[in-house]
């Protein structure tokens, strides 16, 4: 009775692909049984209060149903959104690296100006050019350049907290590409002091993100960044 009723809402003539539709509604509204009582509205995209909800119907979305292994890596740490948001970028290989740029003929060449001698690519920039490399081997984690490409793999070295680990690593990459910029940009010199330093402001101001009994962690990482570096060889000699 109800297909009946709800055929006569249709228009009279329908496609092959809308009558096979049809069928396919008739079967799941067959076994319905209508009744007096007010109607009762559910929806699964609804919040506690049973109004729309947007973020639920983003999820929906977006989720394929194969679960993203560098998810957690990404988002639950304690560092803020914009560095978050880049490292999603960064393991993505999404970031406006020259390598990326060249191929939407944004820029005419992909050397990575820092060194001068390689593509610009997510992994060079990270842990393959010469002064990545001697950032990370200053601080006292091995991070390859093939690493790179599985940053949520990378394991703390004993010398340093396990917790938070993932915000750390991810607040380092964010300075490495923001001191990038210092260089290409504003034409500042190489020089660790000034990325160091900065490392450190970030580490002092993550720490009021973290809890009380967490807080020594960023004090950990705050002086790991000694403040006197040794200094950067020339880019002749790099």
């Amino acid at each position: 009775m109800m297909c009946s009723a709800l055929r006569l809402t249709f228009v009279p003539r329908l496609s092959t692909a809308a009558t096979d539709e049809f069928l396919k509604l008739s079967e799941l509204l067959a076994d319905i049984v209508l009744t007096d009582q007010p109607d009762v509205r559910m929806c699964p995209w609804e919040d506690k209060a049973h109004r729309l909800s947007s973020s639920a119907i983003y999820k929906s979305v977006v989720f394929n149903g194969a679960g993203c292994e560098y998810y957690k890596f990404i988002w639950e740490n304690c560092a803020s959104s914009r560095v978050k948001f880049f490292g999603w970028l960064l393991v993505q290989n999404r970031i406006q690296t020259k390598e990326n740029l060249l191929k939407k003929h944004c820029v005419d060449s992909d050397l990575f100006e820092l060194c001068g001698t390689q593509v610009e690519t997510v992994s060079h920039l990270i842990a393959g050019c010469p002064f990545a490399a001697g950032f990370w081997q200053r601080i006292g984690i091995n991070l390859s350049e093939e690493a790179v490409s599985s940053l949520w793999q990378v394991q703390s070295p004993v010398t340093m907290p396990a917790a938070h680990f993932n915000a750390f690593l991810l607040l380092c990459c964010w300075r490495l590409w923001n001191y990038r910029h210092d260089v290409v940009f504003r034409s500042m010199p190489l020089c660790y002091a000034r990325l160091f330093a900065k490392c450190r402001e970030d580490a002092e101001l993550l720490s009021c993100r973290l809890s009380r009994a967490d807080r020594h962690v960023a004090q950990t990482w705050a002086s790991m960044f000694p403040s006197q570096p040794s200094s950067v060889p020339n880019s002749n000699d790099m």
